[in-house]
């Protein structure tokens, strides 16, 4: 049976911000007005109908493949690496190459699946389809007549922006394990937040996740956040966050989030600051 809901941030992944150690349920704060703090399963959220959908060669639908090779691959094995973490302040973090690699590309796919990137690589495609379309009506009298009768226009298809996700998504994860790995357990009885854009970018303005002086940081769990900067010492280090620290690290989260913050509690608080960043969203540049 096809898999319909396709998720662009990982249920199994989300578990790690659920209210109760093993519990599906996380607590999803709408940046948009009107919304209310609710209460979901990760199955419900951060996903969308069809979402790795493709056309084949043949020009058939190729409906869920993609989906089931990350379910099968970096979907099924990165939320039990971050589950194994063992981050002790002042000792470092031991981590395998393998598994420094399955986090890197994680936070590169996690930058280029979501619909921020996909969006925006769309708008290309469809901008260059429009520009061609009009070069041809130049010269072709029946579709310019088309154009003005029935305001006829080129938009690309949906899937487009697959290759450039994945692509991108690999050169993202081979800058990631050039720079410096720092982790942050959170302070006590404040948690970390994560959403639907999940990594966030750091460094200067327009700078692109790619750039070599982007900082990218990600909440891995509600507990554990990782930094990777191009500053600070080659070894992985590990630091415990002051309460204010904690609530710093997740206003970037807010602020990047496209719609959508999930936590494990719920706090009018909370409600509250996210809404405080409802006109704000992470661009991503390439």
């Amino acid at each position: 049976m096809a898999t319909i809901r396709q998720h662009f941030v990982p249920q199994a992944f989300l578990k790690g911000f659920a209210e109760d150690s093993g519990s599906p349920f996380i607590w999803v704060y709408d940046k948009r007005s009107g919304y209310r703090p609710s209460r979901k399963s990760v199955k419900s959220v951060a996903y969308e109908h069809y979402y790795y959908s493709q056309e084949t060669e043949a020009g058939e639908q190729d409906i869920d493949s993609l989906e089931k090779a990350f379910a099968k691959t970096i979907d099924n094995d990165l939320p039990l690496i971050i589950q194994n973490i063992k981050a002790v302040p002042n000792r470092g973090v031991s981590l395998s190459d393998e598994h420094k690699g399955k986090i890197a590309y994680f936070i590169g796919l996690s930058l280029t699946r979501v619909p921020s990137f996909r969006d925006g690589i769309n708008q290309i495609y469809s901008w260059a389809a429009q520009m061609a379309l009009n070069e041809v009506a130049k010269d072709n009298d029946a579709v310019s007549d088309l154009i003005d009768k029935y305001g006829l226009t080129a938009e690309a298809k949906a899937w487009v922006s697959l290759r450039p996700m994945l692509e991108i998504a690999n050169n993202i994860s081979e800058s990631v394990l050039s720079k410096n790995w720092q982790f942050f357990v959170a302070a006590d009885n404040v948690s970390f937040m994560t959403s639907d854009n999940p990594v966030v970018i750091g460094g200067g303005a327009g700078m692109g996740p790619g750039h070599p002086m982007a900082e990218l940081m990600l909440s891995l769990r509600k507990d554990l956040a990782l930094v990777c900067t191009p500053r600070g010492k080659k070894s992985v280090e590990v630091f415990k966050q002051s309460p204010s620290e904690t609530r710093n690290f997740n206003r970037g989260i807010v602020r990047a989030a496209r719609h959508r913050v999930f936590s494990d509690h719920l706090s009018s608080t909370v409600d509250a600051f996210v809404k405080k960043y409802s006109h704000e969203q992470q661009q991503i540049v390439i």
